[in-house]
Parts: structure tokens; sequence; C-alpha cells
């Protein structure tokens, strides 16, 4: 191929995207208008709908959790005295040693079969 139908080519190849980009665009602005539509008739109507609202007090969420943690281990070990529920703490020991069986895990290793 000589370099006038490379370009050749490559304009075809462009204009060919620009067409469908420019289909694909229309095609958008045509389906946000048909929602924009129908979501302005159901917005009008459900405007004029009274609505009831039953405030209630917040639940704690973590206190449930905690009886729940705690309700597992009595079921599973007995009574023991749960002296803290909580996330560990962090050392650095912990991620270092991670970090190096990750990265030697990259190394290649020689069988002897």
């Amino acid at each position: 191929m000589d370099l006038g139908s490379v370009i050749g080519m490559a304009g075809f190849a462009f204009g060919l995207m620009a067409v469908i980009a420019l289909l694909c665009a229309v095609m958008i602005r045509v389906i946000v208008a048909l929602l924009a539509r129908t979501q302005g008739s159901r917005g009008q109507a459900a405007a004029a709908t009274p609505v009831s609202v039953s405030v209630s007090e917040a639940r704690d969420e973590t206190a449930a959790h905690v009886a729940a943690v705690a309700a597992a281990v009595y079921a599973v070990i007995g009574a023991h005295r749960l002296v803290r529920i909580g996330e560990p703490g962090r050392s650095p020991i912990w991620s270092s040693l991670g970090r190096t069986q990750h990265q030697t895990s990259h190394t290649p290793r020689l069988d002897h079969h």
C-alpha cells in the first residue's frame, strides 16, 4: 500500500467513526427527551398524592451486632467473658510479612524432581 491509500483509508475510518458518534449522540438525546417527558408526567401525579410520614427513634445497629456476636460465642464455647469486640490493631510486622510473601511469590523457582 502506498501512503496515499493509507491516508485515504484513515480518513474514511475517521469519517465513519464521526458519523457513528453523531448517530449515537442523537439516539441518546432522543432517549433522554423521552425519559424526561415520562418522568415529568409521573412527577406531577406523585406531587398531588398526599404522603404520611412516620418518625421513629433510630435503632442502634452496633448493639444488635454485639449481642449477636456474644450469643454466637456463648453458643460455641460456653460462658466466657468477652473483653473487647472490635477490629484488631495492625502491626508493621504483619504488613511487612504479607508484602514479603507477595513479592517473593513472583520469583521463579527451580523444581528439582
